[in-house]
């Protein structure tokens, strides 16, 4: 369930801490335990922060501060420029494998809420989780780079991984696409199954190293690697499947933040002239417009295909619309951005964002005169589209 509902609702004075993460919840509606979790991205590890346990975080940076009220757990965020950091709140002592159909309603019942203090930007946001919500682990928004998003997943159990496939050149939502979760140690499957009406799949899974692999009569078929990690928190993707193509197509997909990152492609024509297209410069080439999806809602795709390819070489690149006048951010290196290449009926080439880098740019590869993909992999920061490819 994905839709943003939070609200700003005072302003405040600024604070010696950068943000304050404030739970409640009514405890006579629990029938387990309801724990708040911060999830904790730094220096190229993450950690899990737990409420009640009172433990910060191994640098120092976050604090858990003891509460009087039982249905109360709160967090000091000293520092928030250059991290990323979940909030979590999941029903933590009820057993996944044991829970009612009713029990799954219990954390939708407890009107738990997640209320965010930004004493750097003097806001203050809450969050709630939907009514009749079913679920056992509630994502309430992050706060990326000292800037909150605020958005709503809830997922069934905490330890869960789940796609949402989606058609690359439309972005409607793909059903029945056959999904096959492999352990990449022992190269064992250990899922099978397909997404439903919306697209969705969902599998729980143990810790490990694991490859997801996609297939569906007319689309190439594809694969994502992933991990399921010592937080014990769900992993969330979206994928956009590409129907079967000769010519190259080039898919962008993200998660929640940024809300706007846009794909560019500049190339050359073929009367030898050159291009350069985004959301605000669709050039047609050779009559088609290379730009198939402009997402500016989170998520993506976005999606551009060569349709006629000219002799030259083309470069693409992803620019951070939404922070186009910021400098220095890490917006874009937390966004879980994911570039997949496809041509000549095949998956040619993924990349994914680099993390923890600064810079509101993200120039991917290249595709070579003899068709070949060469990676770039170079961030930097450019406040203008026109000049966002160099």
């Amino acid at each position: 369930m994905r839709t943003i509902l939070f609200t700003i609702l005072s302003v405040i004075t600024v604070l010696a801490q950068e943000f304050k993460v404030t739970v409640k919840w009514d405890e006579m509606a629990m029938a387990g335990d309801a724990e708040s979790i911060l999830q904790y991205y730094h220096d190229g590890q993450v950690e899990r922060i737990r409420g009640n346990l009172y433990k910060g975080s191994s640098d120092g940076n976050i604090k858990v501060v003891r509460t009087m009220d039982g249905g109360t757990q709160q967090f000091i965020i000293n520092k928030a420029k250059g991290v990323l950091v979940n909030i979590w709140i999941t029903n933590s002592l009820m057993d996944e494998d044991f829970a009612t159909k009713d029990d799954f309603f219990m954390l939708a019942n407890s009107k738990a809420v997640a209320i965010i203090e930004d004493n750097i930007n003097n806001k203050i946001y809450e969050v709630k989780i939907p009514e009749k919500a079913p679920g056992l682990a509630f994502r309430a928004g992050a706060i990326v780079d000292a800037k909150f998003y605020g958005f709503i997943e809830m997922f069934e159990k905490q330890r869960i991984y789940n796609a949402t496939l989606i058609n690359a050149i439309n972005g409607k939502p793909l059903e029945g696409v056959n999904v096959e979760v492999i352990k990449i140690n022992s190269g064992e499957t250990v899922a099978n199954g397909m997404t439903d009406e919306t697209g969705y799949f969902a599998q729980k899974l143990d810790y490990g190293k694991y490859k997801a692999k996609f297939y569906k009569k007319n689309f190439i078929p594809a694969f994502q690697e992933f991990e399921m990690d010592l937080t014990e928190l769900p992993v969330s993707m979206n994928f956009g499947l590409s129907p079967q193509i000769d010519k190259f197509r080039i898919v962008l997909t993200w998660g929640p933040y940024p809300e706007d990152l846009d794909a560019h492609l500049a190339g050359p024509k073929p009367d030898g002239q050159n291009f350069h297209i985004w959301w605000d410069n669709k050039t047609l080439i050779g009559g088609k417009n290379f730009l198939d999806i402009d997402d500016k809602h989170s998520y993506g795709p976005e999606t551009i295909t060569i349709y006629k390819p000219a002799i030259g070489e083309y470069t693409y690149a992803v620019h951070n619309y939404s922070k186009r006048f910021s400098h220095k951010s890490r917006d874009l290196s937390f966004s879980g951005a994911r570039v997949d290449v496809y041509g000549n009926g095949m998956l040619q080439a993924s990349f994914t964002v680099p993390y923890d880098k600064e810079g509101n740019v993200w120039q991917v590869f290249k595709i070579t005169g003899n068709h070949q993909v060469v990676p770039i992999n170079a961030m930097y920061d450019e406040r203008y589209s026109k000049r966002v490819v160099h």
